[in-house]
């Protein structure tokens, strides 16, 4: 009997943090780190200010793949989420080594474990300069698509410094994986209570795919495959008020205040997106599949850096 087909698209691994990066670690001025971990083995950081967790599971590739067979998961999407703007300090020079370094270090451990694991590249969407990256990525180290941070210090990928990364995405039909950064915009008032991991990203998120679709950005490039982590923010909860907006109208307004889309928001939603099922909320879950629609709903984490909430995952 074929074994079905089961895939986790949402899975994190920050070999930067781990005790072979070391070396690195000093080189790029992050030593500080190496002193900064808790009794469980989770890294404790401070970014801008900001108290920030990196879970244990999340550092260790070995127990993931293991936690995954048992979990009789058949492949796994894994990549490395918002290390490039938060080392880089958003400076974009810096940025493109760092994302070539992430880059082939996932390559290096997709190779590792070719039977269960599949990568997506990092870049920057808002600077040209990534692109000859982004075509690294699919063409010479072999990834699936490519992901970005949903915005870059404070600038969302729904401008004109955004075009060329999405006129080629769509023209090569690269699937783009939409991830919160580690600080989100307003990240200044969260700096307690990790309000900017349970807030902060999820409401960076929202931000980012209402802008998009606001902005005209997807009747410009209609053919873009996105698809978005934690069921896509808070989504669900603002969708009403997005469209009842757009129904409202904008007479009146600045004209850069009246949005650009063709469609109703909800139409886009389930033309260009795709969301995975993070949230630890059943309820949710079944809102992300009435919004999106069943066959838009993606599995994904099973490999779950937060051992409290492993029941949570299960009940979903």
């Amino acid at each position: 009997m074929r074994q079905q087909l089961a895939v986790d698209v949402h899975t994190h691994y920050f070999w930067v943090f781990s005790e072979e990066a070391r070396e690195f670690r000093q080189k790029v001025g992050l030593g500080t780190i190496d002193g900064m971990r808790d009794s469980a083995g989770n890294v404790i950081g401070n970014a801008g200010g900001v108290p920030i967790v990196v879970y244990r599971d999340s550092i260790d590739i070995e127990r993931q793949v293991e936690t995954n067979r048992a979990a009789e998961i058949t492949r796994r999407l894994l990549s490395v989420p918002m290390l490039i703007g938060l080392f880089s300090g958003g400076r974009q020079p810096a940025a493109l080594p760092l994302a070539r370094t992430f880059n082939d270090n996932l390559a290096s451990v997709v190779h590792r474990y070719p039977e269960q694991l599949e990568g997506l590249g990092s870049v920057c969407a808002v600077d040209r300069e990534h692109l000859p990256e982004a075509r690294r990525c699919m063409r010479e180290l072999g990834f699936k698509g490519l992901l970005i941070d949903t915005s870059w210090h404070g600038e969302f990928p729904d401008g004109e410094s955004a075009y060329p990364f999405w006129g080629w995405a769509e023209e090569n039909a690269v699937p783009v994986f939409l991830h919160p950064p580690a600080l989100p915009i307003g990240h200044e008032k969260m700096d307690r209570y990790k309000l900017e991991e349970a807030v902060g990203r999820p409401f960076d998120t929202t931000m980012c795919v209402a802008r998009l679709i606001f902005s005209g950005t997807l009747d410009r490039f209609p053919g873009l495959r996105l698809v978005v982590a934690h069921m896509c923010g808070g989504m669900a909860c603002v969708i009403g008020r997005l469209e009842m907006g757009r129904r409202l109208g904008y007479e009146g307004m600045p004209q850069n205040a009246i949005p650009k889309c063709r469609m109703n928001p909800s139409d886009y939603l389930r033309r260009n997106f795709w969301v995975d099922t993070m949230g630890f909320s059943a309820g949710y879950l079944q809102d992300a599949i009435t919004l999106f629609g069943v066959d838009r709903v993606m599995w994904g984490p099973t490999t779950v850096p937060y051992p409290s909430v492993r029941g949570s995952t299960s009940r979903l």
